[in-house]
């Protein structure tokens, strides 16, 4: 779990109360590499540090998905496949900040598709990084010397003003340092590695850096997991994360990211009829509508209230479009009539109860099989992962795809199942 800057300091003995060990980078490195090994998971390996690597940030869970738009951004397939270390788009790991953030790692060309991403909720440019750290307070030195030394923050800056005309990347700026920690046995707190990398900024010789955590022009982010820290530059504001169109809210609405995660996993094609059966504000249906072309967008819920924040978030845009007030378990609609069902069901938190819900999923997805189309697919969030399990183990349910995430700190899961041709 991730340590809170007002955590005490762990104590291990000695005179002090801290036991400074020699730093064995190398036997850490090689740990770090072979639990990526044992997991199958190369993209959890150490990665090449050069120019133009970005991380995109997301959902926990949904990096995978970020990533899948993030290549699609950039329309030629040579820029998107190119081959070279540090030539056109290619991932070269992820990584999750457990309960927090989901990233992935990747070079790119240019930054201006990067703008445009609706899975991810910043995107950064790395000026910085280093793996096989150890987790003592020696190590505060060595990531001090990293952000003094980080080669590419000119670069990052300019990369800065071409997504964000306008934004400061003068001679004098002011800083504040973003950091998280997670993995791993580390000797200081989190407050003292932003002390460190802090120290590290104001030490270059690049600029005038000043520290100012209210009124900063420029972010550094420091994130350190398991003895790899990688330092980026913020390139993206909250304008990224928020909707414009989200004028209407509920509690327990879906990010307009998760939601357009949820709808990129549907495979989203120009001949499309789209259900949410349980639309709340609007929010998968209108991300559905940014993703591409559709022939319906049809949206039900059963409250009142649920369906006038949609109608009101939803305006005079993104016709076709239909909403109704229908029981999610008997919809007024022909069999075979849906091409995708894209839906966040009940978690029996804020909405209902988990024995509300051992009623409800069955009919649920009953009425799903019955209006799904031959190929057609359908995306289900939830947190009753118990509950879904139980229905797959019973034939009720059969997902071709199942992806663990975390919302808002929450455990949950996307199911993905096709209908057969």
């Amino acid at each position: 779990m991730a340590r809170l800057s007002g955590q005490p300091r762990r104590r291990v003995g000695g005179a002090a109360g801290i036991s400074v060990a020699p730093d064995n980078s190398a036997e850490r490195l090689s740990r770090f590499v072979n639990l990526a090994r044992t997991q199958g998971n190369d993209l959890a390996l150490p990665f090449r540090f050069g120019p133009n690597i970005y991380l995109a940030q997301t959902q926990p869970g949904f990096e995978g998905v970020a990533w899948e738009e993030i290549a699609a951004s950039f329309k030629d397939a040579s820029e998107a496949y190119r081959a070279g270390p540090f030539e056109g788009v290619r991932e070269l790991g992820r990584r999750n900040v457990p309960d927090r953030a989901g990233i992935t790692i990747f070079t790119a060309p240019r930054p201006e598709p990067l703008r445009l991403l609706r899975t991810s909720e910043d995107v950064f440019a790395v000026v910085g990084y280093r793996h096989g750290l150890s987790g003592d307070p020696p190590a505060l030195e060595r990531i001090a010397a990293i952000a003094r030394e980080a080669p590419y923050v000119d670069q990052a800056l300019a990369m800065r003003t071409r997504l964000m005309p306008g934004t400061r990347s003068g001679r004098r700026l002011r800083y504040r340092v973003i950091a998280r920690m997670a993995g791993g046995e580390h000797q200081f707190r989190r407050l003292d590695l932003v002390r460190a990398i802090s120290r590290g900024i104001a030490e270059r010789g690049d600029r005038s850096w000043r520290p100012s955590p209210i009124e900063a022009d420029v972010e550094f982010w420091a994130t350190l997991l398991l003895g790899e820290l990688i330092l980026a530059i913020r390139l993206s504001d909250e304008r990224m994360r928020h909707r414009d169109y989200k004028v209407a809210h509920l509690p327990g609405s879906l990010r307009p990211s998760a939601a357009a995660a949820l709808a990129l996993l549907s495979k989203p094609m120009p001949e499309d009829v789209v259900l949410d059966p349980l639309c709340g504000a609007g929010t998968l249906l209108i991300e559905r509508a940014h993703l591409g072309r559709y022939r319906l967008l049809i949206g039900c819920d059963r409250d009142a209230t649920a369906l006038s924040a949609a109608r009101e978030n939803v305006g005079l845009r993104y016709k076709p479009l239909e909403l109704h007030r229908w029981d999610a378990a008997a919809l007024p609609l022909p069999d075979r009539s849906i091409a995708k069902i894209i839906t966040n069901l009940p978690w029996g938190i804020r909405h209902g109860s988990h024995e509300d819900n051992r009623r409800l999923y069955p009919r649920i997805l009953q009425e799903f099989h019955r209006l799904l189309q031959p190929g057609g697919k359908i995306v289900i969030l939830t947190g009753e992962t118990r509950l879904m399990s139980d229905l797959i183990t019973r034939g009720l349910f059969r997902p071709d795809k199942i992806l663990r995430a975390s919302i808002l700190g929450t455990n949950a899961a996307v199911y993905v199942s096709t209908a057969p041709s």
